[in-house]
């Protein structure tokens, strides 16, 4: 399969945000955003994107290659994106529940031998992992 070498902007038919006056920092992250490729989004792309509801789709295929790539995958802090995706509504795990049995197997393994930074972290990622197998079993 040969990798898709358009713009996001290309793909989605989008246009920058213009204005007279100094663009706000969601608006210039925007900008940046549609201007890459889909295989330049980053995880912290993929957060911004659920968080301000853009591309929702295509934020949760880049999550979900993110999260099969790394369990503990985040910007801030271990976990962080599978928080996230933990948030979403049942429709959006249950039509990817698939690969996310196969992350939240991988999840509990690898949370057993991780390095945290204190322990009640080890707990937390548990429950959002539980969380996550609630919806969708």
């Amino acid at each position: 399969m040969t990798e898709d070498k358009r713009k996001i902007k290309e793909l989605y038919d989008c246009e920058y945000i213009v204005s007279n006056e100094e663009l706000y920092p969601l608006q210039k992250w925007y900008n940046k955003l549609i201007d890459k490729t889909i295989n330049e989004i980053t995880i912290t792309d993929v957060l911004r994107m659920i968080r301000q509801n853009e591309f929702f789709n295509l934020a949760m295929e880049k999550a979900v290659e993110f999260l099969q790539d790394n369990v503990f995958a985040g910007e801030t802090y271990d976990g962080e994106l599978l928080k996230k995706i933990s948030e979403m509504n049942t429709s959006f795990l249950v039509s990817h529940s698939t690969e996310l049995k196969f992350i939240l197997k991988d999840a509990l393994d690898k949370s057993e031998t991780h390095e945290w930074l204190y322990e009640g972290e080890r707990e937390e990622f548990k429950e959002i992992v539980d969380t996550m197998v609630r919806k969708i079993m």
